[in-house]
């Protein structure tokens, strides 16, 4: 159901350094438009305990969680939820818009708001788009079909159709191809079986996919900096050297303008941990079985399983489970070496955001993702 990926990480790593410097200095002046600027929206405003339904840090990441579950059920890109999640921003960060302020008062239009918001990216990114049917099964009747037409209209009116918006994964994948260009180890990027390259690739995908259910990564971070900052934690899971490491900060700076060591950067990279350490009971606890199954049908060399350390080989397990649907051209690395825990094990509380959910009906058929516990009990605090 997925088109060719517009961001093919190969044929990115193919390209010659000057083009890539060109496009990333695209996406960072895009990122600089004032019309993709979100502000701290979920702190402007009544913050009255008798809005008990107002929006939160935490309904913000179930709805994106959810939205997960969704793409990953129809085989869309994750990267559609980070878009659909940055107008969402986006529309919420406007003021002097009604419906802006009212899906921020309001978890039932805040949901209203998401759905739409992701039904608007597949356009924009897949082939097949959710049809209004879909996104009604979706949310269980709670909106109708009217509902979404209408609030697509207002949403669309209200970004002017500047759809465009500049997320952390483009950016990541030029920032990696550029450091392809200046490590001599990662020259043969290109090559899909380069598993330094493949595991670098996937550690920065996957922090990158959490964030998109952080708040403070997502709204109050520029996705520049989400994306340097996940390379840079990337690397050090993967025992970069500080050759290596000054080699990618002298590129980033004289090419692109990037300070990778700024205290945004710094900030960004503790934070990302944080957001994996939050999930890693769900994530961890499915890198064995996803480890095994790909075992059974992708091997490196003994040389490349040696390269990567076992707490890399865990992580790009992660990966691949949860994105099983979508391997490619830039698939996962997958690696026999056993699997053990992150090298910051701090483990907490958990989150079914890198696990792909379906459901079943009365004759055990699969269906639709549905929000059963989100869109229950609608201005009661559920979350």
């Amino acid at each position: 159901m997925t088109k060719p990926d517009s961001d093919d990480l190969f044929s990115i790593f193919r390209l010659s350094t000057s083009d890539l410097v060109d496009q990333t200095l695209v996406l960072l002046k895009q990122e600089e438009n004032p019309h993709y600027k979100c502000r701290d929206y979920l702190r402007n405003g009544s913050s009255s305990s008798s809005s008990r339904s107002r929006v939160s840090a935490e309904a913000r990441a179930k709805v994106a969680r959810w939205l997960a579950d969704i793409v990953d059920y129809f085989s869309l890109q994750r990267q559609t939820v980070a878009m659909a999640m940055s107008y969402v921003d986006i529309f919420l960060s406007l003021r002097n818009v009604r419906a802006a302020s009212e899906a921020r008062r309001s978890v039932t239009k805040f949901q209203l708001l998401a759905l739409v918001c992701l039904s608007i990216a597949t356009k924009s990114l897949e082939v097949a788009h959710l049809d209004v049917e879909t996104l009604v099964t979706a949310s269980q009747g709670c909106y109708c079909a009217d509902d979404i037409r209408e609030m697509e209209i207002v949403v669309l009116n209200a970004l002017q159709w500047r759809l465009c918006a500049p997320t952390s994964l483009p950016i990541a994948h030029r920032a990696i191809a550029l450091l392809t260009k200046v490590v001599p180890r990662l020259a043969n990027g290109a090559n899909k079986h380069n598993s330094i390259t493949s595991c670098l690739v996937e550690f920065t995908r996957l922090q990158i996919e959490l964030a998109v259910t952080d708040y403070t990564s997502s709204v109050l971070r520029k996705s520049s900096t989400v994306a340097i900052a996940s390379i840079l934690n990337s690397m050090d899971l993967l025992d970069f050297d500080n050759r290596e490491r000054r080699a990618f900060s002298r590129a980033m700076t004289d090419m692109t303008g990037l300070d990778i060591h700024s205290i945004e950067v710094v900030q960004a990279r503790q934070e990302l941990n944080e957001v994996f350490d939050r999930q890693s009971e769900d994530v961890m606890s499915r890198a064995s079985v996803s480890c095994s199954s790909s075992r059974s049908c992708h091997t490196t060399s003994s040389a490349a399983s040696t390269a990567v350390s076992t707490s890399a080989s865990s992580f790009a397990s992660v990966s691949y489970y949860s994105r099983a649907s979508q391997r490619g051209v830039d698939e996962p690395m997958h690696t026999d070496a056993p699997t053990t825990q992150r090298k910051s094990s701090r483990r907490s509380g958990g989150s079914n955001y890198a696990r792909k959910e379906t459901h079943k009906d009365d004759a055990g058929n699969s269906e639709i993702p549905r929000a059963s516990e989100l869109f229950q009990g609608f201005g009661q605090s559920r979350f």
